[in-house]
């Protein structure tokens, strides 16, 4: 019998440790059901090999290996505590850190450490950001060491989908937005990079206004005008981005005023005379900022606006007479003749999430032949391939677009078609026996309709206030480089790679330990009973 209990004794007091040791994995891993299972047997195992061998079971506590283990487990807690204590006392009286990174990942640009150290303005930092999403902690640590440079910055982060009545008070609509906030002003960023969070700062510090003006006497989209074909919304959206939308008629003013920032020409009906386009012309050469919105004809042949065509094909910017079709991605509510298109590579379009619609759209195309000082880049692409979009020029008697169109080689615009164009040229100028570089910027779209009203929404809210943004030179207000990672990527693991660090470090290595442990114990044991 004694025998008996001396083999079935410590089988249930290994059986105990697996099922333990299974426990804390499966609770790792989180298979409850598998770890309450085994917690359950290895509590059963435990009785077991408590009741075999109770002697052994409660010498254990009062042996001197027992009491050698207390006095051990006490200095550790000891040792724990007294860590614990100085490193309280170090945060409180020298909260420093080091970046020991090669790439200096966890330290602010100088010009950003600048900036808040010359802040005198209280801002307070939104962030609305969900717990899953994979941003978050990164915008946690840099905001952080924001509010290690200055006292003027404090900072609240905000679940978008649990704290509703604040996302609907600054207009929240999706997840990863960041407002910063001074008084009645402020600056929302919908990405997390430095060079963003700092010219947010800086916008809002700054004393001035910059005024964006509105070209009216043509039947343009209206400021003022609250109704679906209407400009309201967008300059409520300029004003909450710190801008001033201003009405301009060249036909009352001598000139455009030299505190315009941008020039928005949205969607003309009637023809600008000669002097106006003559003013234009002479506001772009002296270095002016323009987004030109020039929706198609498709009521006549006859182009209203044929006189800012010839215009913008001096500056390397080709204007279709014709309707732009996509039937492979279009706004279901308008059919093929609103394509949804691609955006291509360029500053303008890199804050967009979602793509826009353009209800209506004429092809606008960089001209190749252009001078070297002069850079024409594409903004937006149909996405059909042939014979699935184009840009349609054939009309009826009428001077309309059939409703039956089809893609005819050589006559029609062929795919991919471009619907919009950013225009870039630098020039020098001497002024003063100095040489001052100047920057001209265009921007042209073939529908005006895509930041009306009734179609103004997120998507082409944000694409608008980027185009205004690089107009305006304010797409990156302070130059910070960004941290190139990509030579320092590690190759990326395979499930199969994931998996055998998991089973190398969780269950082969104490596996390894614990059998060696069970040898030296047999063999210690073997050496007592001999």
């Amino acid at each position: 019998m004694d025998t008996n209990k001396g083999i079935t004794g410590p089988l249930f007091g290994f059986l105990t440790l697996i099922f333990s040791f299974i426990a804390i994995a499966s609770w790792i891993f989180q298979a409850f059901p598998i770890f309450w299972i085994c917690l359950l047997l290895a509590l059963v195992s435990l009785a077991i090999f408590a009741r075999l061998r109770f002697s052994d079971f409660t010498n254990f506590f009062i042996s001197r290996q027992a009491r050698y283990g207390a006095n051990v487990a006490l200095s550790i807690v000891g040792v724990i505590g007294i860590a614990v204590f100085v490193n309280a006392i170090v945060i409180n009286r020298f909260d420093k850190k080091v970046d020991l990174t090669k790439l200096q990942l966890y330290t602010l640009s100088e010009q950003t450490q600048t900036v808040l150290k010359n802040l005198e303005k209280e801002i307070h930092v939104i962030a609305f950001f969900k717990d899953s999403n994979s941003q978050a902690a990164r915008v946690k640590n840099m905001l952080e060491l924001y509010q290690r440079e200055t006292e003027y910055l404090t900072v609240s982060f905000k679940d978008p989908e649990i704290d509703i009545q604040l996302s609907n008070k600054y207009n929240i609509l999706w997840d990863g937005t960041t407002i910063f906030e001074s008084g009645e002003r402020q600056e929302k960023v919908t990405s997390v990079e430095e060079q963003k969070f700092t010219s947010a700062i800086l916008k809002l510090i700054r004393d001035e206004t910059k005024k964006i003006y509105f070209l009216v006497g043509h039947e343009e989209h209206g400021l003022d005008d609250f109704y679906k074909n209407g400009y309201s919304a967008v300059q409520t959206e300029l004003e909450n981005q710190n801008y001033a939308a201003l009405p301009l008629s060249l036909l009352t003013e001598p000139d455009i005023p030299a505190d315009c920032e941008a020039l928005v020409i949205a969607g003309p009906r009637t023809a600008l005379t000669a002097h106006e386009i003559n003013i234009v012309s002479k506001y772009l050469r002296r270095d002016g900022k323009l987004f030109l919105m020039l929706d198609p004809s498709v009521t006549s042949a006859e182009d209203v606006n044929r006189g800012l065509v010839r215009l913008m094909r001096r500056w390397s910017i080709a204007i279709g007479n014709d309707l732009v079709i996509d039937e492979t991605q279009f706004f279901p509510l308008f059919g093929p003749k609103a394509p949804v298109p691609g955006p291509a590579l360029h500053e303008i379009t890199r804050p967009m999430r979602e793509p826009v619609a353009f209800p209506y759209t004429r092809s606008v195309t960089p001209i190749e032949d252009r001078p070297a000082s002069l850079s024409v880049k594409s903004l937006m692409k149909t996405v059909g391939g042939p014979q699935d979009s184009w840009g349609e020029t054939q009309r009826i008697s009428d001077g309309t677009f059939g409703e039956d169109s089809t893609y005819t080689t050589g006559v029609d615009t062929p795919p991919p078609v471009s619907i919009a164009v950013a225009a870039e040229q630098k020039t020098d100028k001497n002024n003063e026996d100095k040489t001052v570089g100047g920057l001209t910027r265009i921007v042209v779209f073939g529908d005006s309709d895509f930041a009306a009203n009734g179609f103004f929404r997120a998507p082409a809210r944000d694409l608008f206030l980027s185009i205004i943004n690089w107009l305006t030179l304010e797409e990156d207000l302070i130059g910070i480089r960004p941290i190139d990672l990509q030579g320092q990527t590690l190759r990326q693991m395979h499930v199969q790679d994931g998996r055998l660090v998991q089973i190398t470090s969780v269950f082969m290595m104490p596996s390894i330990v614990f059998i060696a442990g069970l040898i030296v114990w047999w063999q210690r044991r073997k050496g007592e009973n001999a």
